[in-house]
């Protein structure tokens, strides 16, 4: 397969608004985003208001938390149907619609991301199961690290490759799969049916590094409920809430976090 991924990733979510809405309701996804949420909420700064910059942040599912407690939040997409979701969710949830500005953008436009009027830049730049769909994820870094203020935090995450392999081997039994998976470039979106970069947590902390900021911290989301090939087991609420609990204890231990399906980096631009 080529290196050039879909030409216009928004267009393909607009398409798939409700398989990707649907997605969120599912057990797994609920897991993914309470493990999202309890990471943001453990940042030292937590408890100051920021100005936050949710990059690709579609429905606002992993940001609307955020501007619940009080945050000032800007989502950036490529998607007019999912942007108007989380407008509408953010009416459904009665949140503060004064603090939320959403804006359709393309992302591969290499010019500048935005930052707030009077400012360096954002508190916090979320970019979260974005950099996978780019065809050049180290420019995107780059400018998500541009957009941060100084001593400005950054989380950035993207599907591990790893588990990618696993899951086809153990959940799906699939062990040819498993094994066409190793080396594989890219793999196809189930939810939104266009190809994704098959991208390592270490290719994206060297670009980190090469903008100019440090990753303080490296995590899993979702180590144990994806390799579960009961699904009906995880509509149980009791063995979902026992399962978050292992999860949440797992996210940041090694080396249960290096083979979780989602890789997290938090990132802190220098002071």
């Amino acid at each position: 397969m080529s290196d050039t991924l879909s030409p216009d990733a928004g267009a393909a979510f607009d398409h798939a608004a409700e398989d990707w809405l649907a997605w969120q309701r599912s057990p797994w996804a609920r897991v993914y985003y309470a493990l999202v949420r309890h990471v943001l909420d453990q940042l030292p700064e937590a408890s100051a208001t920021w100005n936050v910059l949710d990059v690709g942040g579609a429905n606002g599912a992993d940001s609307l938390p955020l501007l619940a407690s009080g945050h000032r939040v800007t989502i950036l997409d490529g998607s007019a149907v999912l942007l108007a979701e989380a407008v509408a969710a953010a009416d459904r949830d009665g949140l503060d619609r004064g603090r939320l500005r959403v804006e359709r953008v393309d992302l591969d436009d290499p010019r500048p991301l935005p930052v707030p009027d009077h400012s360096t830049g954002w508190d916090l730049v979320l970019c979260h199961n974005v950099l996978h769909y780019r065809d050049d994820p180290a420019e995107l870094v780059a400018r998500l690290v541009a957009a941060a203020r100084p001593g400005g935090t950054l989380s950035l995450i993207a599907p591990n490759p790893a588990m990618d392999v696993l899951a086809a081997a153990i959940r799906d039994r699939d062990p040819v799969r498993g094994l066409e998976m190793l080396d594989a470039p890219t793999r196809r979106s189930e939810t939104v049916g266009v190809p994704m970069r098959r991208l390592e947590r270490a290719a994206v902390t060297t670009a980190v590094q090469a903008a100019g900021a440090a990753v303080t911290a490296s995590l899993g989301l979702r180590t144990v409920i994806d390799l579960v090939s009961d699904d009906e087991v995880k509509h149980d609420p009791e063995w979902l809430r026992r399962t978050t609990q292992l999860e949440l204890a797992l996210c940041s231990r090694a080396p249960y976090r290096d083979i979780a399906r989602f890789w997290q980096l938090i990132c802190r631009t220098p002071a």
